[in-house]
């Protein structure tokens, strides 16, 4: 981590912040990470369940003050870099999982990624794409480690690329028997 030349917010001017970041795994289960501040080899401590904007202080790590010859601190500004699956919302983990129309219509049972590995969700039938699942327990530690926030599991309903003929028949198939419009209640919108 570089550290800044700035001070920290109500503290003396020789204390100084920086940016720590952070990927959310480590994050997550905490770590440890070494930096070199000034020369000088530390090692610092990250507790499971930090989160974006949380601040690790380095006790004495800081800019030198001349005068009483005494160091300030440095205060390390967690920030999580992107996952690529996961999102932190507090201390709920967001994730997009795509289920494909069958699934929707008349549910399913799929295998979805979590912290602790994959577990098997039920998709109740006629799910709505972006509705979310919730898996309690499965969110983010908090800081204490004696609990976790939920993950939701936000379902997305993907339509196949390519069709066989036969998915492409039953699908006309079912168009065709439709009893149901789905646009029928706001066919007579206007500004």
């Amino acid at each position: 981590a570089r550290t800044a030349g700035r001070a920290a917010a109500g503290h003396n001017a020789f204390n100084q912040e920086s940016e720590l970041k952070l990927s959310m795994s480590e994050a997550f289960r905490g770590a440890q990470k070494r930096f070199s501040i000034g020369g000088e080899s530390v090692t610092v401590r990250i507790p499971a369940g930090v989160k974006p904007g949380s601040k690790i202080r380095l006790k004495g790590k800081g800019a030198l003050n001349p005068q009483t010859q005494q160091r300030g601190d440095i205060y390390l500004i967690v920030k999580l870099l992107p996952n690529g699956f996961f999102t932190l919302d507090g201390e709920n983990l967001v994730c997009e999982v795509p289920i494909t129309p069958d699934e929707a219509v008349l549910g399913a049972k799929i295998s979805v990624p979590t912290p602790d590995g994959s577990v098997t969700v039920s998709v109740p039938a006629g799910v709505k794409s972006g509705q979310s699942l919730r898996l309690r327990g499965k969110g983010w530690p908090n800081k204490k480690g004696s609990s976790r926030g939920d993950q939701l599991v936000k379902v997305i309903i993907t339509p196949p690329k390519e069709l066989s003929d036969k998915e492409k028949s039953l699908y006309e198939q079912i168009r065709e028997s439709r009893t149901s419009d789905p646009r029928a209640g706001i066919a007579s919108n206007r500004l």
